[in-house]
């Protein structure tokens, strides 16, 4: 069956489904909005949930105070017998006054919840119903897309303009697919970095420790401080460690990233360190751990610039795979309008004229 009889046959089919896409068209930004709708819907319960909580909290402190005049004979009778019963009627009447006015407050705050509540319940069913439209053009379109391929797929000869749209989609597919692979292991690597990033800093916390165990160590630390020292330096090369395996890991997602220069640690030896102790092998090793924490440090430096740079390049390839994706909608959209107009050229029933002809 040649090309032109498959679109002729498939005439109907064609219009039907454009007609059910055109009817649904709206649901897709309506969810955006409902979406948005529902949000604050939310923010609003939950500031009436806050002012409630406030004010069942005034309400219960005026009815103490309340109860505190109007069930107290002992403050009556105190009054009474000063002779200032007015005064006491006025106070127990504002104490009740007061407690009127913020069960009422509290009664209103609850009541603007409820309705919160009622028209976040109304929100919650639209937007459902939009998700419904939403999942119906969906499989409209994915019919449409797949009734165009049974017919159009491949070369066309008679239709050399559907085949350069239908060229410039998979071009344009390609395309997004090779910026969203390079996207992905630039953001897969700026992860890698944080990671590093913050064993660098556990590194450079440990290579304090060390040194200022070290220090006290020249002035007669003993022992315990030189296992101290031994412990804190272990730290440093444990987290160092972490730091040069997620570089490298880093690297083989970004080759062009580079790596860390040495860092050493000075673990010492225990025979000088404890055994043969004394001040010039506190000094000899004070200074390399010096030298070690500069070492440190200069990496840290060079890996936040790796981190830095790693993270603009990460949002130049998000940018690119947006625009990407935005070529490849504009791609998509020109093949189905001109695999429509064949439909309409094609499978229009042919005028007087062209009949009589």
């Amino acid at each position: 069956m040649s090309t032109q009889e498959l679109l002729i046959q498939a005439a109907s089919k064609n219009a039907e489904l454009l007609q059910g896409l055109n009817d649904t068209a709206y649901a897709s930004s309506a969810i955006q909005q409902s979406q948005a709708d529902l949000s604050d819907l939310d923010r609003e319960i939950k500031d009436c949930d806050a002012q409630v909580r406030s004010l069942e909290s005034k309400t219960k402190t005026k009815l103490a105070d309340h109860k505190k005049y109007a069930e107290s004979t002992a403050r009556r009778f105190m009054h009474r017998a000063v002779g200032k019963k007015d005064k006491f009627a006025e106070k127990v009447s504002k104490e009740e006054r007061e407690y009127v006015e913020a069960l009422a407050e509290e009664n209103q705050a609850k009541s603007r919840r409820g309705e919160w509540v009622k028209n976040r319940e109304e929100a919650r069913k639209h937007h459902a119903e939009l998700e419904g439209i939403n999942s119906t053009h969906r499989r409209l379109q994915a019919e449409l897309d797949a009734l165009y391929d049974s017919i159009f797929a491949g070369p066309t000869p008679e239709f050399p303009d559907e085949d350069q749209k239908e060229w410039a989609l998979r071009q344009a597919s390609d395309a997004l697919n090779d910026a969203k692979r390079r996207h992905e292991a630039e953001a897969q690597a700026v992860k890698c970095l944080h990671d590093a990033d913050r064993f660098m800093n556990e590194a450079l916390r440990a290579f304090d420790d060390a040194r200022n165990y070290s220090r006290v160590d020249m002035f007669g630390g003993g022992t315990l401080t030189d296992i101290m020292e031994r412990r804190a330096l272990s730290r440093a090369q444990s987290a160092t460690d972490k730091v040069r395996m997620l570089v490298t890991q880093t690297q083989r997602l970004v080759p062009d990233i580079q790596g860390l220069g040495n860092i050493d640690i000075p673990h010492g030896h225990i025979m000088s360190d404890i055994i043969f102790d004394n001040i010039f092998t506190d000094m000899a090793q004070h200074d390399r751990i010096k030298n070690s924490q500069a070492q440190a440090q200069r990496e840290a430096r060079n890996l936040k610039d790796l981190l830095g740079r790693a993270q603009q390049r990460s949002e130049h390839l998000l940018q690119e795979a947006n625009a990407a994706l935005a070529r490849l909608e504009t791609s998509r959209e020109e093949l189905q309008q001109i695999r429509q107009a064949t439909f309409e050229r094609v499978a229009r029933p042919p005028t007087y004229d062209q009949a009589v002809a």
